[in-house]
């Protein structure tokens, strides 16, 4: 019985070893991490970016290489149907 408990106050000891090695590696990664966000943020500011303006139309399709008039007319009769069925 004795050896018994020894191997359960083993397993335990363990058992808290190692979750204590989780617990404090991972406060020390918030901690590192933290930091290393407020030091990116004052040394390295994002730039304000314009806002990006809206095409107001579509851009034209790429011109169309000799022999490939007809896959574009094909092409886009499929666009106009499937925008039909879909309306």
């Amino acid at each position: 019985m004795f050896q018994q408990d020894d191997i359960f106050m083993q397993g335990v000891e363990l058992m808290v070893f190692g979750v204590s090695a989780v617990v404090i590696f991972l406060t020390l990664l918030v901690i590192v991490t933290s930091l290393t966000s407020r030091f990116m943020s004052r040394y390295f500011p994002e730039r304000a970016e314009a806002p990006a303006e809206l095409p107001t139309r579509p851009a034209p399709p790429p011109a169309a290489g000799p022999g490939q008039g007809e896959l574009v007319a094909v092409i886009a009769a499929a666009i106009h149907q499937h925008r039909k069925q879909r309306h």
